[in-house]
């Protein structure tokens, strides 16, 4: 083979492994550049505190992920009951107003306190924060928020056992659900770790490993007392809570 041969070949070889190489660079950047973020998705409600019967009233929740405004939210819900009797709950789909801003309109029919609770479903995470509407003027708020309280479980049996856990070791969890004694199944059962007064609150997502009883783990960066609570939705008719409280030694 010539000399002029065999520096054609490698200049070749070696436009080559530049080729290559940009190549690679170009794949690590499309691939970072799909990494999704793991920090939680945050809803801050805005809803009036107070309104009057008949009265239109506009609900908002402010969706941010990393104090950025969250603008692709797969669904957006405004879920509103007289306290006492959430089964005739009505659920109002939000709409994007503004960068982050989700908004929709209610008006209540009766002078009590409502429950407002707003269901976000944004980048694989779940939240639901509510708040309290006076709407006219009750009898007595604090009446109508006992009997709240008292029908809230109603027919619903959440039980979580695990109350202990050793910092920065996988914790095992099981959530056993039933309505009306029969085992719940299909549920969405997510846990929402945090200590009182923390900004950041973790989620853990529950996979259903036997009729009613859902699993899966969560590990405390640090000692203390944390609170779990456990969120319990199927479909529009079954939205459930408890919290608990687990020691991380």
């Amino acid at each position: 083979m010539s000399k002029s041969m065999k520096r054609f070949g490698v200049t070749f070889g070696l436009v080559g492994m530049f080729v290559l190489g940009a190549c690679g660079a170009d794949e690590a950047t499309n691939s970072t550049e799909t990494v999704q973020s793991m920090e939680p998705v945050e809803a801050e409600l805005n809803v009036p505190a107070t309104a009057d019967k008949d009265e239109a009233v506009t609900l908002a929740v402010r969706v941010t992920q990393e104090a950025e405004a969250v603008d692709d939210a797969d669904e957006i819900k405004f879920e509103v009951w007289k306290n006492g009797a959430k089964e005739e709950s009505e659920m109002i789909k939000a709409s994007l107003t503004e960068d982050g801003v989700y908004e929709a309109e209610a008006t209540f029919a009766e002078e009590a306190v409502y429950t407002v609770q707003v269901h976000v479903t944004a980048r694989s995470m779940h939240t639901m924060p509510t708040t309290n509407v006076t709407v006219g003027h009750p009898e007595t708020a604090a009446e109508a928020e006992a009997e709240e309280d008292h029908h809230h479980h109603a027919g619903a049996d959440i039980v979580l056992d695990q109350t202990q856990a050793v910092v920065n070791e996988a914790q095992p969890f099981t959530v056993n659900v039933e309505i009306e004694h029969e085992a719940l199944t299909g549920a969405d059962v997510q846990l929402e770790v945090f200590k009182d007064g923390a900004d950041k609150h973790d989620w853990v997502k529950l996979d259903e490993t036997a009729d009613g009883n859902y699993t899966g783990e969560h590990t405390f960066p640090e000692t203390g007392t944390y609170n779990v609570q456990v969120h319990v939705t199927k479909g529009h008719d079954i939205h459930e809570h408890i919290m608990e409280t687990v020691e991380v030694k």
